[in-house]
């Protein structure tokens, strides 16, 4: 049995000897035997750019979760021996997609099989399959991480002088869920009976990621469940060369920046060209300087520039102009498709109590790095996610708001990356507005104005100030009406817009200064606060009809207020809101 064991090693090894020190009963694979195997036992290996790293250790593989959270990550893979630098890291973030679930078993019962599907382990196993055991590794893929791009070059790694020793980049991860397990092969061993049947078998579960979560990672995915996400073990990488030229393939993450114009490629008008040619042009240089242009309205404006091909001194610009625009707006559109949805299947994981909180930050933390390359400002899912992934990192539950709560709270806003036909705009984001509103109360009314300030749609500070008359008393009394007020408001991206608030003030009296009949009734100062509720419906975003109630007290007689008020507002953004 040992002859036949020595020659198995052999034969795949190419360079373990049949000496008793290279066949031992007992312990793993020497440094010695290792290095003698070096030169061939990579050669056998199924796909070395795509290892398996099941066997790594607890420890090393949370580095390696960690390490994929804050950027590219770069390696140093050699003679089967992968090393995560820690000081080194490639430009970019990882993006997660999910993937069709896919389970695996893998029987792994020689040196040659151990080479072909795990090469980075065979310092960790290999003399456990030399002993006569048999390793079953069991799988199930749900996801993975992407690289934004699927190569480098040595230039653009970071890191200091760890960056010298790194030779690949790690461009993707596959995640999920495994179980290592190591079977007592009894036939190999003189038992007689069959692997599978053997009755004296032993199974020792050597390594599994999450800890009892393989089948119920399985059964999730199956299913389509969102909870999924926490199964999120590395599983496989796959690693790229590190190029030493700088013709390194960019991927589709390079277009989610908007083309700039080169100052230096525009060119003076030549008379001697088409006038439509300038014309076209003319409005594409606009375009392009207009902050608040959608991506849509820049291709469109090139495109129409390079579509007129006869004496236009603007073609080559303009062709490339078009194509780069077109570009950014396709990966625009399609990394915003899989926020939206990346954002739903997080929003349904944070209801699920089942889910530990530990993994729910996880799940956070992982979309917000897959969708770093949309600005948070733009975006209010973005924002809602950062916020609960604060609350998750003290420890506390959370959820999301739907999309239709979202927008109501914080609707998307209009900037370079949203095109304006993908939301009904009603409001502006941060705006002044002015309004006419008279106030009628019991036996008097006040006629004034409010301005107000707006701040990311929905919180609106300001002041009011009126002309008030009081008859409740024998002479008609005449105050100034000064009021500071806060509003909250709901649906602001709608037509139908209610909100509510508080109002605090003072009424100062401007006479008759006399009494009428006693102390009591004098027209005196006043302290005065309310509480408002109210709707206004929008004509436009910047034309709105005012009309609420209020209620509250005040300081001198008759001790409470009450009243309705309506009129007129207009409004004038303020900042990037300024329509084109």
């Amino acid at each position: 049995m040992r002859r036949s064991g020595c020659l198995l090693a052999v034969l795949l090894l190419l360079a373990v000897g049949c000496s008793r020190s290279g066949l031992r009963d007992a312990g793993d694979l020497t440094a010695s035997q290792l290095e003698a195997a070096g030169q061939s036992r990579c050669s056998v290996v199924k796909d070395p750019d795509k290892p398996l790293i099941v066997e790594w250790s607890g420890m090393d593989a949370a580095e390696l979760e960690a390490r994929l959270l804050r950027g590219v990550v770069a390696v140093r893979y050699e003679d089967c021996a992968m090393e995560v630098l820690r000081g080194c890291t490639a430009p970019g973030h990882y993006s997660y997609a999910q993937t069709t679930t896919g389970s695996q078993s893998i029987h792994i019962g020689s040196l040659d099989e151990l080479l072909i599907n795990i090469p980075l382990g065979l310092a960790q196993l290999g003399g456990r399959v030399e002993r006569g055991e048999a390793l079953e590794l069991d799988m199930v893929v749900v996801g993975r991480y992407e690289a934004p791009r699927p190569a480098y070059t040595a230039a653009e790694l970071s890191g200091g002088p760890e960056c010298a020793r790194a030779t690949h980049v790690v461009t993707g991860v596959s995640l999920g869920a495994f179980r290592l397990s190591s079977v007592e092969d009894s036939a190999r061993n003189g038992g007689g009976a069959a692997f599978s049947g053997a009755s004296e078998d032993t199974i020792e579960v050597l390594k599994e990621s999450p800890p009892n979560m393989l089948e119920a990672c399985a059964q999730v995915a199956a299913a389509d469940d969102p909870r999924r996400n926490v199964c999120t073990a590395p599983i496989r990488l796959e690693v790229a060369p590190i190029s030493a030229h700088a013709e390194a393939l960019a991927g589709p993450q390079q277009f989610l920046r908007p083309p700039d114009l080169d100052k230096r490629e525009v060119q003076s008008m030549d008379l001697s060209g088409s006038l439509a040619a300038h014309q076209a042009y003319d409005v594409a240089v606009k375009v392009q300087a207009d902050r608040r242009a959608t991506p849509e309205r820049h291709t469109e404006a090139w495109c129409t520039l390079a579509a007129i091909e006869q004496d236009n001194p603007y073609l080559t610009q303009a062709r490339e102009q078009c194509d780069r625009w077109r570009d950014h707006t396709s990966a625009l559109r399609q990394s915003e498709a899989r926020m939206i949805l990346d954002y739903d299947n997080l929003r349904v994981l944070l209801e699920l109590r089942g889910v530990p909180v530990a993994a729910q930050e996880r799940a956070a933390a992982s979309f917000l790095v897959t969708h770093s390359s949309l600005s948070a400002d733009a975006y209010p899912r973005i924002r809602a996610v950062q916020r609960a992934s604060r609350r998750l990192g003290r420890g506390d539950r959370t959820s999301l708001p739907s999309f239709s709560t979202a927008a109501a709270g914080e609707p998307p806003p209009v900037d370079s990356q949203i095109g304006r036909s993908l939301i009904d705009r009603r409001s502006y984001r941060k705006a002044i507005s002015v309004g006419f509103q008279p106030r009628w109360i019991p036996q008097g009314y006040a006629l004034g104005g409010t301005v107000l300030g707006r701040v990311n749609y929905v919180h609106e500070v300001g002041f009011e100030v009126a002309y008030a008359q009081y008859a409740g008393y024998g002479p008609r009394w005449r105050y100034i009406l000064a009021m500071a007020r806060y509003e909250r408001v709901y649906r602001p991206h709608k037509v139908f817009r209610p909100y509510v608030g508080a109002s605090f003030g003072a009424l100062i009296p401007i006479g008759p200064m006399t009494c009428a009949q006693g102390p009591q009734p004098c027209a005196a100062p006043a302290g005065v606060m309310t509480v408002n509720g109210g709707a206004r419906v929008s004509l436009t975003p910047w034309l709105s009809l005012v009309a609420q109630g209020f209620a509250g007290a005040m300081t001198a007689r008759p001790f409470f207020v009450g009243g309705v008020s309506g009129g007129i507002e207009f409004t004038i953004p303020t900042g990037r809101d300024w329509p084109q």
